[in-house]
């Protein structure tokens, strides 16, 4: 874990769930406390939201960060995100994710060539 992502940990925890695009997310007990607040204004009555909230907080999975700065990844999150050996992490504003090497390739590629421009037009800031 890079030391500057370990700065914002409250006693070095994190929670660790499975993450949209393929990824692990990596959140502080700050940041686990906003998303669980988020996911339970989320309609109860709509079963793709359901389906979301099952599969983020039921992948969770709580650890310390060591001495060393590492975390445990357990095996249910590395398969999920094909992570075998190397991994890469990167900050995400509230999160940290985690990629395969090559999953993180196809991720980047989508900005390769000029297509950050593109991409940047469809939001608002």
């Amino acid at each position: 874990m890079p030391s500057r992502l370990r700065e914002e940990l409250e006693n070095d925890q994190v929670v660790l769930t499975q993450w949209l695009d393929g990824c692990i997310a990596m959140w502080s007990g700050e940041g686990w406390r906003e998303l669980e607040r988020r996911l339970l204004e989320q309609r109860r009555s709509d079963a793709n939201a359901r389906s979301v909230v099952r599969a983020i907080v039921a992948s969770a999975h709580k650890d310390e960060v060591d001495r060393q700065g590492r975390v445990t990844v357990p095996p249910h999150l590395r398969d999920r995100a094909g992570i075998t050996r190397d991994v890469v992490v990167t900050g995400a504003l509230d999160h940290a994710e985690m990629w395969s090497p090559e999953a993180w390739d196809g991720e980047r590629s989508k900005v390769a060539a000029g297509r950050l421009d593109e991409l940047a037009q469809e939001l608002n800031f």
